[in-house]
């Protein structure tokens, strides 16, 4: 391929999947709009033309003439075409022992080893012996007609089409920890109708605490379970509860998406229209995350990262954090978009401007402007087309160290920005061997940036509308900060959640004044200091 032909087709990739016409050759992929998921689809696209990319290689080369750069020196090299284009998939029948899947039981289709985050997970919950960690629950509001039986058959359809809802785990039977995936699995639907809307909102919050205090059966499928109110009119709350251990938050927001889809394809009469996702792609990760655990060179890497004095008193807390404290900031969805402009004027992508701005405040609540340490949730989907439509876990939870707050906020972007970058060959090390390496945790406060793009498919359906979402979750970090954008109930802000015996109500408070100031500050100037912003 030519060198303007291949320009031509990854800048029509690059408009495609960012959505945007306006991105021209030398613009940066991330910095104008592109997250994690889209670059599946940019490498998944180009691969498919005949230009075998990597993540890390759209990461190191963000450009399209970057790119392209890359491409044409690629195909000239010695690069092994399997490991350039990522390509090297193997069934789950090459990771599970022959004597293990001999002896699996009737009903069992497959099985996987259970990634290092899973059995963490699990164990977790364990040692907590609370029924609420690591237990997801999403409800909202739907107006459109319910027909139980129908519904009960597209449920059935979508465990039919995402097999980790027929899983379960079994972490004693075989020579490893292993997640199962069953033919046969009871559609977990529970139906009540009332008479008016309290009766619904009373007969969801019951089901609500019902589910939180009720431990779950990890050997038994299915580990989620759904739950509808029937109230007056045409409208039904929709309640689904389930655990981490099965599945990410994108992953659960892509099973009520394609729920709803499948019912409102039903009650049309039309074609849902959803591609299948990848069947190889869960055993992809495990075997991914494994090689990458055997790296002696990454796990010198993350010690490094994280071998800094903690940012709280390790010695409060042993066991998993009960991050019962939650704390929200609403912020205008036009300030994430002058963010945005603000981070393409620094050509760094919006999840380091705002990891800039999470960093500065982190120090500032701890006293400390050097070696500030937070964890990152790092997408881990393998490389396949339609990557994002499945349902999984596929995140790990990596530390990142800022060595100094100071600078601008363009320049602490920047240095985030490398410092992922040199990360991005190591991000699927499991976070369980970093910290068994240092013997403690590896950091105290946690970070994520989502944009949850995928909710929007639901503008399309036909005889079904959505509102009135909540969500209810709990993790085991003494203080996580989620960045959302476009979040169904909420918007674009913060979200806090925290242990109050570990970090102090006003820690948390001081930490979002800091951080909502911040924003407004970069948004106003990406190039002024946190201190000129924090003294104005």
């Amino acid at each position: 391929m030519e060198p303007e032909p291949e320009i031509h087709a990854l800048l029509a990739i690059f408009r495609k999947e960012v959505g945007s016409d306006q991105i021209g050759p030398d613009d940066d992929f991330y910095a104008v709009g592109g997250d994690s998921l889209t670059a599946l689809r940019v490498v998944a696209r180009a691969t498919a033309l005949g230009m075998p990319l990597r993540l890390i290689d759209l990461l190191m080369n963000p450009s399209v003439h970057e790119l392209a750069e890359h491409v044409r020196s690629a195909a000239t090299g010695d690069t092994d075409p399997e490991e350039a284009s990522g390509s090297r998939a193997q069934p789950a029948d090459s990771l599970v022992a022959p004597e293990d899947r001999a002896a699996m039981p009737a009903g069992v289709l497959d099985a996987l080893p259970a990634s290092a985050l899973q059995i963490g997970l699990i164990f977790q919950c364990e040692i907590s012996e609370d029924p609420s960690l690591y237990h997801d629950l999403i409800g909202l509001r739907v107006t459109g007609p319910y027909d139980e039986d129908l519904f009960r058959s597209v449920l059935g359809e979508l465990m039919r089409r995402h097999p980790t809802l027929r899983s379960s785990f079994d972490l004693g039977s075989y020579s490893e920890s292993m997640q199962l995936f069953w033919g046969d699995v009871v559609e977990p639907l529970e139906t009540e109708r009332v008479g008016t809307v309290a009766e619904a909102d009373a007969a969801v919050s019951a089901w609500r605490d019902k589910q939180l205090s009720t431990t779950l059966d990890w050997e038994h499928a299915p580990l989620f379970r759904c739950h509808v109110a029937v109230g007056p009119g045409d409208t039904f709350r929709l309640t689904v509860a389930i655990h981490h251990a099965i599945m990410d938050g994108w992953s659960f927001a892509t099973v009520l998406v394609d729920l709803l889809t499948l019912y409102d394809a039903r009650l049309t009469g039309t074609g849902h229209g959803l591609p299948d996702p990848p069947a190889a792609a869960a055993a992809e990760f495990v075997r991914l995350e494994r090689a990458a655990g055997n790296s002696t060179e990454a796990a010198e890497f993350w010690r490094a990262q994280c071998d800094v004095p903690p940012l709280l008193d390790r010695e409060r807390y042993g066991r998993p954090a009960n991050t019962f404290g939650r704390r929200a900031s609403v912020l205008p969805p036009g300030l994430f978009a002058e963010l945005r402009a603000r981070a393409a004027e620094a050509r760094v992508p919006l999840k380091n401007l705002l990891l800039a701005v999470h960093c500065w405040a982190l120090g500032r609540i701890a006293g400390r402007t050097t070696d500030v340490v937070t964890g990152v949730v790092v997408n881990g989907r393998p490389e396949m087309p339609d990557v994002d439509r499945v349902v999984g876990l596929f995140l790990n939870t990596l530390p990142l160290r800022l060595t100094s707050t100071s600078g601008t906020w363009a320049e602490l972007a920047r240095t985030l920005r490398e410092a992922e970058v040199a990360a991005a060959p190591y991000q699927r090390h499991p976070l369980a061997l970093i910290e068994e390496y240092l013997g403690r945790r590896s950091f105290d406060v946690a970070f994520n940036f989502t944009d949850f793009h995928v909710y929007r498919r639901l503008s399309e359906l036909g005889a079904l509308s959505a509102d009135g979402w909540w969500d209810r979750d709990k993790a085991s970090h003494p203080m996580s900060c989620d960045f959302t954008l476009d979040y169904p109930g909420f918007g674009s802000g913060l979200l806090i959640s925290f242990d109050p015996h570990l970090v102090t109500e006003e820690q948390v408070e001081e930490y979002i004044a800091l951080a909502v100031g911040g924003l407004r500050a970069a948004a106003r100037d990406v190039h002024s200091t946190g201190t000129e912003s924090h003294d104005g």
